[in-house]
């Protein structure tokens, strides 16, 4: 008894993997497609830019070491920047509860 309703449990997941997969599939294979045709249309736009005028940054492999730096610099300031501002949400709400808790005056 136990085998049988092993056997058809697996075979169900096996079923079931399969048509997942499948769809899937489909559904990449579809993406991809659309995307090839966009490139196609974004080649075909008046002015022959194409992706070349868009605002993607350069391949980094096509990059000088200084672009690269600042990339990087910007990078690192914008995060810097998030992290200052998430410290002062943070410290807003843990001053908030300490006023609550009755660790620190208001």
């Amino acid at each position: 008894m136990w085998f049988w309703l092993w056997t058809g449990l697996i075979a169900a997941w096996l079923a079931a993997a399969f048509l997942l997969l499948r769809w899937l599939w489909r559904q990449a294979k579809g993406l991809m497609e659309a995307l090839g045709a966009a490139a196609v249309m974004a080649d075909e736009l008046p002015g022959g830019a194409g992706f070349a005028g868009s605002v993607l940054p350069a391949v980094a492999l096509s990059a000088t070491a200084e672009e690269l730096a600042e990339r990087r610099d910007g990078r690192r300031g914008r995060i810097a920047r998030r992290r200052a501002l998430r410290q002062a949400r943070h410290q807003a709400a843990y001053d908030s509860w300490a006023v609550l808790a009755g660790y620190k005056d208001g």
